[in-house]
């Protein structure tokens, strides 16, 4: 489960494309689709933690040239 955690945001949304193809796709069967759908769900998870990491990971600049904490305001 390592490489989870080292996949980037554009890796999780190739990976979802993916799994929603497959799941339009009308060669699926009903149980095939409830597994892609739970694995689409847990890499949406994945791609959403990320995205929530890098926001609290950036950085700006004040007024004063030190550096803060970006905060949604």
């Amino acid at each position: 489960m390592e490489e989870n955690n080292t996949k980037t945001i554009e890796e999780s949304f190739e990976q979802l494309e993916e799994i929603i193809s497959k799941l339009e796709s009308s060669d699926v069967s009903l149980d095939e689709s409830f597994a892609l759908y739970k694995s689409g769900m847990d890499e949406l998870k994945k791609a959403n933690d990320k995205i929530e990491q890098t926001k609290k990971a950036v950085m700006a600049i004040s007024k004063d040239g030190s550096l803060q904490v970006f905060e949604e305001e």
